[in-house]
């Protein structure tokens, strides 16, 4: 099921930001690349600019998370992640596809140009 993640969900964000990203440590530029990648403080930054997570539950535990920000004109796509064992089993496409569906709006997705097929 995918759903709108709630405050009650930071941890599992957080968690799941963390252990994707370990897919691109060596691929991010090392200027950019702190551990953990994404502190508590960073995300919570991030909600508070608007930054809305939505996820896709199964068996009650958030499998995977992407975030959708409204800029005006665009809708952007940031934060798309999948826990690292569950990588290729299609939840980021049914997360995108999901977003996707939920604008009018031109969208745009911010990813790391060097990351191209590095997660896999």
């Amino acid at each position: 099921m995918i759903r709108q993640c709630t405050q009650e969900d930071f941890t599992a964000i957080l968690e799941i930001i963390n252990d994707a990203a370990q897919a691109y440590k060596g691929v991010i530029p090392e200027d950019r690349w702190h551990e953990p990648y994404m502190p508590q403080e960073q995300l919570h930054q991030e909600i508070d600019s608007g930054v809305c997570f939505w996820g896709l539950e199964e068996d009650g535990r958030l499998t995977g998370v992407m975030g959708m920000q409204d800029k005006g004109d665009v809708t952007l796509i940031r934060h798309a992640y999948v826990r690292t064992n569950l990588r290729n089993c299609g939840t980021g496409s049914l997360l995108l596809k999901y977003l996707e569906a939920m604008t009018q709006k031109q969208i745009l997705i911010g990813t790391w140009s060097d990351a191209v097929g590095s997660a896999t």
